[in-house]
């Protein structure tokens, strides 16, 4: 497994936590997300939807889908999953992410076939940055 380039790098802020369980598996909330940023240098905007469990061991479990919108009018839809360790002593949670693209738009069609590997990191403020690189 070799990374390639930098393919998404955006940031943004968590618009809204909702609590959708909390017992013995967890805390689980459902979490609305806008970041801008660029795919390949090209300026977007993603609108993610995604649930993250808390788990008892401090463990985190989160796996969502967005829309992405660039500046363009393409439309590139993304699935998410990641993994990271309960929130630091700074109050921020570090996942590492693996992404999916697809899309329609003849610029972006060939990310349809490869995973994007990726960091994913939450300030106690809200706000969030994510980066992805190719797998190859």
């Amino acid at each position: 497994m070799a990374l390639g380039n930098l393919i998404l790098d955006e940031t943004g802020t968590i618009d809204a936590v909702r609590e959708l369980s909390n017992d013995e598996h967890g805390i689980k909330n459902e979490i609305s997300l806008t970041l801008k940023g660029t795919i390949r240098g090209v300026e977007e905007t993603t609108k993610w939807t995604y649930t993250a469990l808390a788990r008892p061991d401090g463990s985190v479990y989160g796996e969502g889908t967005a829309v992405m919108t660039t500046v363009d009018g393409e439309v590139l839809t993304v699935t998410g999953r990641g993994a990271a360790k309960a929130a630091g002593e700074d109050g921020s949670t570090h996942f590492a992410t693996m992404l999916f693209v697809h899309t329609d738009a003849p610029r972006f069609a060939d990310l349809n076939h490869v995973g994007l590997v990726g960091e994913y990191d939450v300030a106690p403020d809200g706000t969030a940055v994510n980066k992805c690189w190719e797998w190859k």
